[in-house]
């Protein structure tokens, strides 16, 4: 049992980011004022035998001894709270951000394995729940050693008591663990099915258009059925064990007080001792149930915890099929020339690239245009090493991209997505995560050509936008991510299919922004706009993961036969599939 419990202490500290000092202060004050509780009834039997004795001198010694020890108590236990809240604070923000700085490098499997209600219920509740329990691991060693003290103690004055002592403790510790063990079980597996829930209405409410559109509530409310069966399959077990160990095993604490009792009655009538040590192990007894009881407490938050600490041990511990390592070359002087090398790329045993070969000068504005699946969003997720090629090399500026230090690179790599992200805050603090300077973040917004629109809100810049930006259009959405991207001053950027979200007249800026653009950097940007086409560079045409073709518009549309199947699906210079 001892050895169980030691197993999930390890794992526990395996994980805990606690502070060494403060752990250190918190068991020895739990050491202290639970060692001043184990005399308690000791002086409480001097006192009593002074008294009979009618030492008054005595009495009144033992009185002060045991007020000084009643405040070493108090006193001891306030530091121990003390030690207790500042390392679960500690433990809290270190452990958060741990697991903040995980998710930043997780990839597209990681929902695969922990999912999303999973993962939040681990933010929101696991973490905070590990920092408490260093106060329990404390508890378990310090109130161990009050019930050896306990034993001890008695055993000098009645070895058959201390015996009987010994095994009431030893079955009353027993079955309770028996009925923890089997509680927490289903307590997991309710967590189990919270997690489900999570993830069901996070799902539900995402897609609550569609929900109403395909009439999907019927079988939404049968899924959810299943999800509360589930539950309260779990809960009822759980609670059955929670009622065995939380009060049917007080039948065993009565029991054997009787016999106790009965046997300390006789042993005084026989002249064994006085009243003062009858009292003295009567009190033992009912200390060492209440101290078996903090032990057991203890067990159980462990146990209980135990849940959490495996759950971020996964998500700490997960690792990537596609982990991507970061160099530590700090070079910040480039030119922003980007070539693959014999580049190939395979997801789940399906290629997706083969045989990337290509160059792209500083500066240059290419276009990347292919149907869909061909394979432009994974080059663009090769190039901001979301993923690393199962096959082949990337080089920025003749360099191999996985040399360069993580700082270096996304400075110098930017995008701007299709659906970007907009944090609920201010325009200017979405803006200050690239550059705090105004003065930097207003000219950005002028080439996006979006500072007019900003200044025509009632609180310009200090404008809070709602979660995603949902209080503006998607083309002022996508402008403000557009000037973002501008803000990083980055030599490569990367524009994915950005004019899809965009109004006819929103759309026309475009055009007039990579003209401001070219010549300053390199613009690689995926496509289906046939004027965006026109005034590339080069266009370099994407046909089932390989490159069919490269050039002009009037060299493509010449040559290429896939390029003129491209141009004939294309409406004439607004929307259209995506390609």
């Amino acid at each position: 049992m001892l050895r169980d419990h030691i197993k999930l202490i390890r794992e526990y500290f395996g994980i805990a980011q606690i502070s060494p000092l403060l752990f250190a202060l918190n068991f020895i004050t739990a050491l202290l004022y639970k060692g001043l509780s184990v005399v308690r009834p000791f002086v409480i039997a001097l006192i009593i035998e002074a008294l009979t004795e009618g030492n008054a001198e005595k009495t009144y010694l033992y009185i002060f001894i045991y007020a000084i020890i009643c405040l070493g108590y108090r006193f001891s236990l306030f530091i121990n709270y003390k030690a207790y809240s500042w390392n679960v604070a500690h433990s809290y923000q270190a452990l958060q951000s741990k697991i903040f700085d995980k998710l930043i490098l997780i990839d597209h499997n990681f929902t695969k394995k922990i999912s999303k209600g999973q993962l939040m219920n681990t933010i929101n509740t696991d973490v905070f729940s590990i920092g408490e329990m260093v106060d329990e691991v404390a508890e378990y060693f310090t109130t161990l050693i009050q019930i050896l003290a306990v034993l001890i103690i008695s055993a000098t004055y009645s070895p058959p008591i201390a015996v009987i002592m010994f095994a009431s403790a030893t079955l009353y510790v027993a079955v309770q663990d028996l009925a923890d063990k089997h509680f927490n079980f289903y307590w997991w597996k309710t967590q189990h099915s919270e997690d489900k829930y999570s993830t069901f209405l996070g799902q539900t409410v995402s897609g609550l258009q569609e929900v109403r559109t395909f009439h999907m509530l019927p079988k939404l409310k049968h899924n959810l059925s299943k999800i509360q069966s589930n539950y309260n399959k779990s809960y009822k077990k759980q609670h059955y064990y929670e009622a065995l160990r939380d009060g049917d095993i007080g039948l065993v604490y009565y029991i054997f007080q009787t016999l106790i009792y009965i046997i300390l009655i006789w042993q005084m009538s026989t002249g064994r001792f006085q009243i003062d040590i009858l009292i003295m192990i009567c009190a033992y007894h009912a200390d060492l149930i209440g101290y078996i009881g903090d032990f057991m407490d203890a067990v159980k938050e462990i146990r209980l915890t135990n849940a959490s600490v495996r759950r971020v041990h996964t998500i700490l511990n997960y690792k990537s099929d596609q982990e991507i390592r970061f160099g530590d070359l700090n070079l910040d002087k480039l030119k922003g020339s980007l070539t693959f090398k014999n580049v190939y790329f395979t997801l789940d045993r399906q290629k997706i690239l083969s045989d990337i070969n290509l160059k792209i000068r500083p500066h240059e504005f290419v276009a990347i245009v292919g149907t869909p699946g061909a394979g432009k969003t994974m080059l663009f997720n090769l190039i901001l090493r979301l993923n690393r090629p199962t096959k082949g090399k990337i080089y920025l500026d003749n360099t191999e991209i996985s040399e360069f230090s993580r700082e270096v690179y996304t400075s110098n790599v930017a995008v701007a997505n299709q659906s970007p992200f907009i944090f609920n805050m201010s325009i200017r603090k979405n803006l200050d995560f690239v550059d705090t300077d105004i003065k930097h973040q207003i000219e950005a917004c002028k080439t996006a050509g979006i500072h007019d629109f900003i200044e025509s809100l009632p609180q310009g810049y200090n404008t809070i936008l709602r979660e995603n930006a949902t209080n503006i259009s998607g083309g002022q959405k996508q402008m403000i991510s557009i000037a973002r991207t501008i803000l990083t001053d980055a030599e490569v950027l990367l524009l994915d299919d950005i004019s899809t979200s965009l109004d006819p007249d929103t759309a026309k800026l475009i055009p007039r922004l990579i003209r401001k653009l070219s010549g300053k950097r390199t613009i690689i940007m995926i496509t289906k706009k046939p004027d965006l086409m026109k005034i590339a560079d080069r266009i370099i045409v994407l046909d089932h993961g390989k490159i069919s073709d490269s050039g002009t518009h009037e060299g493509l549309m010449k040559r290429s036969s896939v390029y003129r199947h491209l141009q004939n699906k294309l409406p004439s210079q607004e929307g259209g599939n995506n390609v």
